[in-house]
């Protein structure tokens, strides 16, 4: 799976979406897009200039199928996070002392997207966002209060671009 890092926008530039699945919290689907839109609207670190949220491949926690989706993207997250250790890896950074020597360019925007992601923060590489956490990933808590309250929690997929 090839990276889309910013060091390489440049060789992508065919490429102008971007798919996410949001989980959002709201009294239904609408509040839960205007929540999504406020937040990319407000966002400093991403600025897309289109977002389109796709109704028909929304989906509320009530849904038989929210369960196998929520895995399914959270997956995605770890896939990328995954393959973007391989690749600093493969640069040879193996151990923690290997970041005391690490050079500015590549590896150290690699780094840089890898503890992002671990952060929460939202980036173009993101596949699945926790708006509710500000995370890749959906803790206990949250796994039980949407257990408690499903039709309060939505994945919304969104197409976006620059």
């Amino acid at each position: 799976m090839p990276l889309t890092d910013i060091l390489s926008r440049h060789k992508d530039r065919s490429k102008t979406n971007y798919s996410h699945e949001i989980l959002v919290k709201g009294t239904d689907i609408v509040a839960c897009r205007g929540r999504v839109l406020k937040f990319f609207v407000n966002y400093q670190l991403v600025r897309y200039s289109q977002i389109s949220i796709k109704g028909n491949g929304s989906i509320s926690a009530s849904d038989p199928e929210f369960g196998v989706r929520l895995l399914n993207a959270i997956h995605k997250n770890r896939q990328i996070l995954s393959d973007m250790i391989k690749e600093l890896q493969r640069e040879d950074v193996i151990t923690l002392e290997d970041l005391e020597e690490l050079p500015q360019g590549y590896k150290s925007k690699l780094l840089h997207i890898i503890t992002h992601f671990l952060d929460g923060f939202f980036g173009i590489d993101t596949y699945f966002f926790n708006l509710e956490e500000e995370s890749h990933w959906v803790s206990d808590e949250l796994q039980k209060s949407m257990e408690a309250a499903p039709s309060a929690y939505w994945l919304l997929t969104i197409e976006a671009g620059f």
